[in-house]
């Protein structure tokens, strides 16, 4: 699975832990409902603007939401060179 893919499905379960809709995530991002469901898809890549409006609409940190994905992607150091 790809970057985009795992941040997508983890931001999708965060999304659904919270009992939000697409729809109400978009809305409270300021973001379109299209663009929450192309992330969630792994289609498109949020810019670090977007995360921040979605961490803030989740309502979670942001260093919380990258701690997740690094859990969900534990090749995530050793894909770009870094050391454990």
């Amino acid at each position: 699975m790809h970057e985009e893919e795992i941040f997508g499905k983890m931001l999708q379960e965060e999304r659904k832990a919270k009992k939000i809709s697409q729809e109400k995530l978009a809305k409270l991002a300021g973001l379109d409902r299209t663009f929450i469901s192309l992330i969630e898809n792994g289609k498109r890549s949020p810019t670090f603007s977007t995360i921040l409006k979605i961490c803030s609409a989740l309502e979670i940190a942001p260093s919380e939401l990258f701690s997740i994905y690094e859990k969900k992607d534990p090749d995530y150091m050793a894909k770009k060179g870094g050391k454990r």
